[in-house]
């Protein structure tokens, strides 16, 4: 279980840490840690040696900031597989053509990386059967495999320049030692 929000806020954490502290017995292995969007590598930082089956996130895309949103998508790509299932629920402040509305990050923003559904207002509690303004709308989200398949590729490819770039700097200085040796003799 993985929790996403876009700046570790301290009194989130503490909220958070109190909500398992209540909520969970110490043997679900639950845990709270600070995870940043975009940050690198965010499954070593969190201790994960594979992607986490499920990422809730809630109220964390507001407003229209792309910037953020693109790190957000990031973050949510990095942390996934292909049976990671993303939900985020959140609060819809404004109509949906309205130019700060969310529903662009929804529809858009991560488009090209997940695919996505919308858990039906008939599947909310009844108290949040609503809709339009200050609604709550929980957003399912899977990779798409074609994503997966082309963030395999990426990485492969920067490992591949990785150990190009260590071969060349080992033959740089094996080519220094022997130059060193020369002047010597």
């Amino acid at each position: 279980f993985i929790s996403l929000f876009p700046t570790g806020d301290d009194e989130v954490l503490e909220l958070l840490s109190q909500n398992i502290e209540n909520n969970t017995s110490p043997d679900t292995g639950a845990r709270v840690s600070r995870l940043v969007w975009g940050c690198d590598e965010p499954l070593e930082h969190l201790g994960l040696s594979e992607p986490p089956k499920l990422i809730l996130a809630s109220d964390v895309v507001y407003g229209n900031d792309p910037k953020k949103w693109k790190l957000l998508v990031k973050t949510m790509c990095d942390l996934s597989g292909p049976s990671t299932l993303v939900v985020i629920g959140n609060v819809q402040r404004y109509p949906v053509h309205h130019p700060m509305a969310e529903t662009k990050f929804f529809s858009e923003a991560t488009a090209v990386d997940f695919e996505r559904t919308e858990v039906p207002v008939t599947g909310l509690h009844p108290d949040f059967r609503r809709t339009g303004g200050g609604a709550c709308v929980v957003h399912l989200f899977r990779r798409r495999p074609e994503s997966l398949k082309r963030a395999r590729s990426e990485s492969d490819l920067g490992e591949r320049k990785v150990k190009k770039a260590k071969k060349e700097k080992k033959a740089k200085k094996a080519k220094k030692k022997d130059s060193k040796k020369d002047s010597r003799s």
